[in-house]
């Protein structure tokens, strides 16, 4: 609960209090197996945010298998002061797209379009991410995304690396492009985040 992990500031914890709490590997590995138990990228105490997909495959990302897929585990290749970091990619044929709470993995090259791109995205499963409650028609076809990197959007026409993104890139927005339009407000069950 969340009374247990933030507990007053006035309250001493001690770390034997902390450990007891804590869930051990059995009960998580119970917790994703189960259906709404934290599993399938719906919250929960296993998963952050709205969980991974493949758009490669068309399929859900396990939260138990998102920092191996995304090459995110921290190792002691390359040490910082004694800390672990995240190494260098392997697999830079890969690109991360982050839309409505949700990331999305799709294979993708900085010589592709970005109308190429958003294809591959829209075959692959991204409107998936669309908000029933939502005040805009959704995402109908690969034609209503926007890709967003460093602050620009990007036109169909253009190239990846004409933005210079690189291979391998995981920090890209896609977005419905009728949340850009002059005057377009956001969702009323959004938040900032989403």
């Amino acid at each position: 609960s969340y009374a247990r992990k933030h507990p007053p500031t006035n309250q001493l914890v001690t770390m034997a209090a902390v450990v007891e709490s804590a869930p051990t590997a059995a009960t998580t590995n119970q917790q994703q197996q189960q259906p709404g138990g934290g599993g399938g990228g719906g919250g929960g105490e296993v998963s952050l945010g709205k969980g991974a997909w493949d758009c490669d495959k068309n399929e859900e990302i396990p939260p138990h298998l998102e920092a191996e897929v995304f090459e995110e585990i921290a190792t002691m290749d390359l040490p910082f002061e004694g800390i672990p970091t995240i190494p260098p990619r392997t697999n830079m044929t890969h690109m991360a797209f982050f839309c409505n709470g949700c990331r999305y993995r799709v294979e993708a090259y900085p010589d592709w379009t970005a109308a190429r791109v958003k294809q591959a995205l829209f075959n692959g499963g991204i409107a998936r991410s669309n908000n029933p409650n939502g005040i805009t028609p959704g995402i109908q076809a690969w034609s209503d995304i926007a890709l967003i990197y460093a602050g620009r959007q990007m036109e169909d026409t253009k190239t990846l690396e004409s933005y210079n993104v690189p291979p391998g890139c995981k920090v890209m927005i896609a977005i419905e492009a009728a949340k850009l339009a002059p005057g377009a407000k956001p969702d009323p069950d959004s938040a900032y985040w989403n």
